[in-house]
């Protein structure tokens, strides 16, 4: 397994006289192997343009066909027999085509995409050898942000509009080039990180990588510093905002009334701490920093790729959408003792006003048309939310459980301590807290099926001793097992292994 193997083969073949040059398997090209054997010297195998490396191998512009095959061929053969006149070691040469053109490359490739997380920005951002592209610029983020001039092909910085590398450089299934120019997320990274790697390697500055395995090595990532306090990535966000669904009001107040009216209640957005939680912005705003309604209308639109703002905002299956992300959250192990075990509501059966709390049919347009002031309406609705405690002197301590009385001793559950464990857990999750709203939620986790309170009825009162075939309902035995076992696993609870019968199941 090596993260550095690159293929090459021959472009698709536009010219006819050129059929024949595809009759040979591609390449797999171990690019680290040849940087060590070359010592690094990128200039043996990349030529310069505007004083920057191009990473294509001896050109600086496309090449396809016939010429593309013989520009490896020549220079490949040649570099081998020089090196073998040299020091005895070289690749293969001329009529060895197989020992390069093998349908077996020997080694998989392990390359694994790098992720330009928060933490390695952070990492850019403070790093004293990245320069300004301006001297006079306190920041540095000239030295990778830019826009662009489609028009003149030119590139620009433009303060207050940085976003992320793949709003523009899209990821392409095959590094082939968009129609629109612009090169791929790929080309572009390797274009301006490893050109600039390289660069400080030169200055004897403190660079990153300039191999495959220091970006794409499983093992190496591992050793990337990962920061946990970082400062936000301001771009003048608000802190909250108010979902509204709808762009911005006009003059007439009837049709004013009939769009708010068009829409649900709006939604206040605490984005300071989505903020904290996400892996980077593009994680929610996955194709432009601008608001979700600019892109997803209500009907959708081309723009949208035709996805309705109300499924890109309730996708279930989407981890780009609320209940998305939101459904992925619930999988870790502080929640997937009870979210496991439920099934999922219809979306008719949401509920809705969890998020849609705050009616707006009669605040003016002019507020509804400011950011900062839906903002301060977000920010009251969300400080106005509240939770419900549980006195814990109120649950019973234990609950003894006689169901196979018959076999072993009773079960003295410590149900008290059990509750406990279970609130410390979840008691800082701030997911759980707006959603579950008193800690009665978490009760309703075994206390299924029933409401939430804080008598709620026994489970042989729904489960009967034998199991009831026609509905599929557990007997008393399964679903005490059922719920208790499938807890533990998904707590990944240590202290009661769900294989370990006699920490419940005393014999007699």
């Amino acid at each position: 397994m090596r993260p550095d193997i690159l293929v090459i083969d021959i472009p698709p073949v536009e010219n006819p006289d050129d059929a024949d040059v595809k009759d040979m398997p591609p390449v797999f090209f171990k690019h680290d192997l040849h940087s060590r054997a070359l010592e690094g010297q990128c200039s043996k195998c990349h030529e310069a343009k505007e004083g920057k490396i191009v990473f294509k191998f001896k050109r600086t512009s496309t090449l396809s066909g016939k010429a593309y095959m013989d520009l490896y061929h020549e220079n490949c053969v040649a570099c081998h027999a020089e090196m073998k006149g040299e020091s005895g070691k070289q690749g293969p040469l001329e009529a060895q085509c197989r020992t390069c053109h093998t349908a077996d490359p020997g080694a998989a490739s392990s390359r694994v995409k790098i992720k330009f997380d928060r933490s390695l920005h952070y990492t850019h951002e403070t790093a004293k050898a990245v320069k300004p592209a301006d001297k006079d610029q306190r920041a540095n983020c000239s030295a990778c942000h830019h826009s662009a001039n489609m028009k003149a092909k030119t590139t620009f910085y433009e303060k207050g509009k940085e976003s992320a590398c793949v709003y523009c450089h899209k990821e392409t299934a095959d590094d082939q080039m968009p129609e629109n120019g612009v090169r791929p997320a790929r080309q572009a990274a390797h274009d301006s990180c490893v050109v600039c790697h390289l660069s400080m390697a030169g200055d004897a500055e403190k660079g990153g990588p300039v191999e495959c395995a220091g970006c794409h090595d499983a093992e190496n990532q591992k050793k990337i510093k990962q920061h946990t306090a970082m400062p936000r990535l301001d771009r003048n966000q608000p802190d909250q905002a108010l979902m509204t669904g709808f762009k911005d009001l006009g003059q007439d107040e009837a049709a004013n009334k009939k769009m708010v009216a068009a829409h649900m209640d709006a939604v206040p957005f605490n984005h300071k701490l989505h903020e904290e939680k996400g892996i980077s912005c593009k994680t929610c705003h996955h194709d432009t920093l601008n608001e979700c309604a600019s892109c997803h209308t209500a009907k959708g639109d081309a723009q949208g790729g035709y996805i309705k703002l109300a499924d890109a905002m309730h996708n279930s299956g989407s981890a780009q959408s609320c209940i998305g992300c939101h459904n992925e959250i619930k999988t870790a192990k502080e929640c997937a003792g009870c979210h496991a075990q439920m099934p999922e509501k219809d979306f008719k059966d949401q509920d809705c006003a969890a998020c849609h709390s705050v009616d707006v049919k009669s605040t003016p347009a002019e507020t509804l048309n400011d950011t900062h002031a839906k903002a301060r309406l977000a920010k009251d609705a969300l400080a106005a939310k509240t939770y419900t405690k549980v006195n814990l002197e109120d649950i019973p301590e234990t609950v003894e459980i006689k169901t196979i009385a018959e076999e072993y001793k009773p079960s003295s559950f410590p149900h008290r301590a059990v509750v406990e464990a279970i609130f410390k857990q979840v008691g800082d999750n701030a997911m759980g807290k707006s959603f579950h709203k008193s800690d009665l939620t978490m009760c309703a986790g075994c206390h299924h099926n029933s409401p939430a309170t804080m008598t709620p009825p026994q489970c042989a009162s729904c489960h009967s001793k034998e199991p009831d075939i026609a509905t599929g309902k557990p007997g008393l035995k399964g679903a005490y097992h059922g719920q208790c076992i499938t807890c533990h696993q998904k707590m990944e609870v240590k202290s009661v292994l769900p294989t370990d019968c006699t920490k419940c199941h005393e014999k007699k």
